[in-house]
């Protein structure tokens, strides 16, 4: 089976080793919801939320290497909910291992570990879960037109504002356990950003036009990801895949997926139980693909 939108109707601080622009101090001004703070401490994560599951240990760094990385060395004898979340990471990577810009002050970089009860073919699912959860939030937050690119990318306006980066552990017939890291762009502004991503790449301040709360963010979309999560447990994945289709730019639309070494270009034309991309070629052939990096060839 599978669904398109028509089926539903749809050392403190990077110790200057990154070389990072100082980002003005944050003013204790309004925010998208609530007041801006301008210390992002452990005290404060801790109290945001604590859900049956998600949440159920939080452990915090000011800065550290990358919070996937600290996740997968937790793995088997974490406990299922552990977030892990870092103020700056040096070596914060996305798909592909490239690099994922992480100054300290502000942004969200955080990892969840979870432990579904899954084959490993499902996994796909896990970062659909996340899109959903991260793009809803910040629609809800911010109300800003947030909208999810397949597999992982949230686009605001066509550029990048988060992403997700999915890792795990697993054998032939389970997984052993996810590491589902997301980073958002929050109060970044673009001459933190490297000439080569400016032009691709966005922020919830630079599109709200003022900062946003991190931490009121962060709960909302920690709340989003328990409901989520416990719907995919639940077996209700109908539901998430749904809701990914109403926040999907991806369906419907001529793309092209580089898979490694191939490309291949054609209507993406829905998703399947799985999570997988199906993708319908001029000759009228299908084919499913469960990564590969989107480009969107036109609207």
């Amino acid at each position: 089976m599978h669904f398109t939108k028509e089926t539903f109707m749809s050392k403190r601080r990077t110790k200057e080793n990154k070389n990072y622009p100082s980002p003005n101090p944050l003013p204790q001004v309004e925010g998208a919801r609530g007041r801006v703070e301008d210390v992002f401490s452990g005290e404060k994560i801790k109290t945001v939320f604590k859900g049956d599951i998600i949440g159920r240990e939080i452990i915090f760094y000011e800065i550290t290497a990358s919070t996937n990385d600290r996740a997968m060395e937790i793995g088997e004898r974490g406990i299922e909910g552990t977030i892990i979340i870092a103020d700056a990471q040096e070596h914060g990577r996305g798909r592909f291992d490239r690099e994922w810009i992480s100054p300290p002050d502000v942004n969200l970089y955080f990892t969840v570990l979870l432990k579904p009860p899954f084959l490993p073919k499902e996994a796909t699912l896990i970062t659909l879960m996340a899109a959903v959860a991260v793009v809803s939030a910040i629609r809800e937050y911010t109300g800003l037109n947030a909208v999810i690119k397949w597999p992982n990318d949230i686009l605001i306006r066509g550029k990048k504002a988060a992403g997700i980066l999915t890792e795990m552990k697993s054998s032939m017939d389970r997984i052993d356990y996810v590491a589902l890291g997301i980073g958002v762009n929050v109060n970044m502004s673009l001459d933190m950003l490297p000439e080569s991503v400016s032009t691709l790449a966005t922020s919830l301040i630079i599109e709200k036009g003022q900062p946003v709360n991190r931490i009121e963010l962060l709960g909302i979309i920690l709340s989003k990801l328990e409901y989520w999560y416990k719907t995919l447990l639940s077996n209700e994945r109908k539901a998430l895949l749904k809701e990914w289709l109403h926040l999907d730019s991806t369906i419907g639309k001529e793309i092209s997926v580089k898979i490694q070494d191939r490309v291949v270009s054609g209507t993406a034309e829905g998703i399947s139980e799985e999570g997988e991309l199906i993708l319908r070629f001029p000759s009228g052939n299908i084919e499913k693909m469960c990564a590969g990096e989107v480009t969107i060839l036109k609207n």
